[in-house]
């Protein structure tokens, strides 16, 4: 069988090059090719394990419809049996230029956000034809499909593939950033702690998309409670606009310079985080990304409720999960973690992430979907 993969960048995406990776490793009778951008960190990893890696920018301008049919003859050249989408993007190509095409086409839903939008998610479903199929990479994402007129038939739900125990050996190599040492923090003093990108807000909104405005007000409630706590806040912009990064330092410098610090990018996520006593995470729309590391890595979360966060941070359970818009909630949630050990959620946290991380039951899902559509 011979799957073509869409996919809008060679630099991000690690999950679907370890999963195309371990797929051509276990099954030999399984050949892939992939449509995606030049010049990112994979597209040599592509070029591998790929029978043909077609270099091709997903542009959503004036050149369109020329490139749409670029795109639709090396589609033919290419003659899959089954195409695998990975983003919003591709997939428009694909239910745009395809259509006198039969062959199966699966949606990788990697993230919420579109659906989250009626409009949004009304053009997902309404531009599907008989040969479209959607992977949901949560229950979350399963439940919109499905509660929205999807068939069971047409759905699967299989998580994105992540490697945890690769992860749990990567970390006992990870040199941790002593950020109290870095920023002369007191040793007696509790790191509060985020790490993500940080997204601008969209022009019809008036803050981010990863909640470090909240973030930022909990702090400033905190400090009246508290005063042997700091705030750290790891990344960077994504993109080169640093615009609302900045307007996120003045911001924490008018709360209290002193307290709040604002790291930029980092290259290992388990280095920042390792010195956090509570991550906090309070996105706006999420899969389940932004805490599968924190729980992994056994650092007491807190995060928002939006999404499938829930389903990894489980109130009482693994962590606690809090509504964006009750700030008394998210302060009570952040100090009552800094206040108690936490010992069994920790393990529970772990023990989930990797309940549903397995990776051989990934791959396995993986294999049973592309048999199930190409038959």
């Amino acid at each position: 069988m011979h799957i073509l993969h869409l996919i809008k960048t060679s630099e991000g995406a690690t999950w679907a090059i370890n999963q195309i990776k371990e797929l051509s490793k276990r099954y030999p009778s399984l050949t892939f090719s992939a449509i995606l951008p030049d010049n990112g960190r994979h597209i040599e990893e592509y070029k591998a394990v790929c029978r043909n890696v077609y270099i091709f920018e997903y542009k959503l301008n004036s050149s369109f419809f020329s490139k749409g049919k670029i795109f639709k003859e090396i589609v033919k050249k290419d003659n899959p049996d089954v195409i695998h989408s990975w983003f919003t993007q591709t997939t428009l190509y694909a239910r745009f230029f395809l259509r006198g095409l039969k062959i199966p086409r699966l949606f990788q839903v990697v993230g919420p956000l579109h659906l989250e939008n009626k409009i949004f998610k009304f053009f997902d479903i309404i531009s599907a034809q008989k040969n479209d199929y959607w992977i949901a990479t949560s229950k979350y994402i399963y439940d919109k499909y499905s509660n929205s007129g999807v068939p069971t038939s047409r759905l699967f739900l299989n998580y994105a593939y992540i490697d945890v125990e690769e992860m749990l050996v990567k970390k006992q190599k990870t040199e941790v950033w002593d950020l109290k040492k870095h920023y002369n923090i007191p040793e007696n003093y509790k790191i509060i702690g985020t790490a993500s990108y940080i997204y601008p807000p969209k022009f019809y909104e008036n803050k981010g998309l990863k909640g470090h405005e909240e973030l930022l007000e909990a702090f400033r409630e905190i400090l009246k409670v508290r005063k042997d706590v700091i705030l750290v806040i790891a990344g960077s912009t994504f993109g080169e606009n640093k615009t609302y990064e900045n307007k996120l330092v003045e911001m924490g410098k008018a709360i209290d310079e002193k307290r709040i610090f604002f790291t930029g990018k980092y290259t290992n996520v388990y280095s920042v985080i390792a010195n956090f006593d509570v991550f906090v995470y309070l996105s706006k729309s999420e899969n389940l990304g932004g805490v599968f590391e924190s729980l992994l890595f056994e650092v007491p979360t807190v995060s928002s409720n939006r999404g499938a966060l829930p389903e990894l941070v489980i109130n009482g359970f693994s962590g606690y999960n809090v509504e964006l818009e009750k700030k008394d909630l998210i302060v009570s949630k952040i100090l009552q973690t800094l206040d108690t050990e936490n010992k069994e959620m920790i393990v529970n946290g772990k023990n989930k992430v990797q309940e549903l991380f397995q990776k051989d039951k990934l791959i396995q899902n993986a294999l049973e979907i592309y048999q199930k559509v190409n038959q």
